[in-house]
């Protein structure tokens, strides 16, 4: 059985949640020949980065191709990815696959509109969010999916109440992402020539959730009138580049100042560098709380768009901290009773991410995927 791994991002953000799976897959089931191809170089070697964590692993290693006339595109008028393209342009790869495995959702066209028939389809998430985005019904809307990996039971009960979730095709697995980050054993930084609160500011991509747009200058330029607070401002990889019109805008005042530390996209917004340095956690709608919180710490969530979130299970993280409406008026008597009140979140936060991640102490996140998929293929190769 030939099955493939499929990384079709020019972000690297979604490579920890796929492909400890992928090395696991080879290194248990010797009859399963497994290939991660990879999008952009970028990709590639994140991925080889990950490698050395899952010795005696058999993987093969693939670059997807582009049209040239699409490359010259891309390098002079530095456009993005397109994944529909990338799909187009690899369909005789597709077509000797028997499962092609992806952490996104564009890869259901390759059967559904791109008629490669004779291929299953497993879905991986990434991230483990709230918002409505990740429990819609775009995903699976032609029924192409033969199964789908899930964190934990949060999914299943958000995705079963919305009839998105058929039984016998999902498995609860776990998060694989922080494997790899204590894999690769990496050590808090310091970023920062004092000893001050850090505080990471990760607002989301999406408009219509994001405080970037209602309150983000407020949130920096609070931050460089109160130096005795640091700031990581490390907003989601895909908000700097998304859009022209999304792209966020920094005042040069910004840029050097001493207790402000900004990234717009390296490597350390992704690999949960700036959520193990940071105190504090703020933020909207991200998924990285949840990561955050793999050590419970305060939370403080903007509610830029005026939103009644109580109750809502879009917002559930916001259950997990302070909420502020106004940043002039209520940041800063948040951030001062941020440590006093954080015991009385203690709490809540450990269940909502129980409930968010499932773990056992008998296996791996990568290794309860490897099985799943295993099973699968296996199930499916009988019948």
């Amino acid at each position: 059985m030939k099955v493939c791994f499929l990384f079709n991002h020019d972000l690297t953000h979604q490579v920890p949640h796929a492909a400890p799976y992928a090395f696991e897959l080879s290194k248990k089931y010797p009859d399963i020949e497994v290939i991660i191809a990879c999008s952009s170089r970028q990709v590639m070697r994140y991925v080889k980065r990950i490698e050395p964590l899952y010795p005696e692993h058999r993987c093969q290693f693939k670059m997807l191709s582009f049209p040239w006339a699409y490359i010259l595109k891309r390098k002079f008028r530095h456009k993005r990815l397109t994944k529909r393209k990338l799909l187009k342009n690899n369909l005789d790869f597709f077509r000797q696959l028997d499962t092609l495995i992806a952490p996104e959702r564009n890869f259901v066209r390759v059967k559904t509109k791109f008629g490669v028939k004779n291929l299953s389809l497993i879905h991986v998430r990434h991230g483990a969010g709230d918002r409505k985005w990740g429990f819609d019904d775009r995903l699976n809307a032609y029924g192409a999916l033969d199964l789908q990996l899930l964190p934990g039971q949060k999914y299943v009960d958000r995705l079963k109440e919305l009839n998105h979730l058929e039984e016998g095709k999902y498995a609860v697995v776990g998060y694989p992402k922080f494997e790899v980050i204590q894999g690769l054993n990496m050590q808090k930084k310091q970023f920062f020539r004092n000893n001050n609160p850090v505080v990471v500011y990760n607002p989301h991509f999406d408009k219509a959730v994001s405080s970037w747009g209602t309150m983000g200058i407020e949130v920096l330029k609070f931050f460089k009138n109160n130096p005795n607070w640091n700031l990581i401002f490390a907003p989601h990889v895909e908000l700097a580049i998304r859009n022209t019109h999304q792209n966020p805008f920094l005042p040069k005042q910004y840029n050097n100042t001493a207790n402000i530390h900004i990234d717009l996209g390296s490597a350390a917004s992704t690999d949960m560098t700036y959520m193990q340095a940071a105190d504090i956690y703020l933020g909207d709608a991200s998924s990285q709380v949840y990561e955050f919180l793999l050590e419970k710490r305060p939370c403080i969530f903007l509610n830029g768009h005026g939103v009644s979130w109580q109750g809502d299970p879009n917002y559930l993280s916001w259950n997990l901290g302070q909420v502020v409406n106004n940043v002039d008026l209520e940041l800063k008597p948040a951030l001062e009773r941020a440590f006093t009140t954080q015991q009385q979140f203690l709490q809540r936060q450990q269940e909502v991410f129980d409930y968010t991640f499932y773990n056992d102490s008998e296996s791996t996140a990568a290794e309860r995927g490897a099985k799943a998929i295993a099973d699968f293929l296996f199930s499916h190769r009988a019948g």
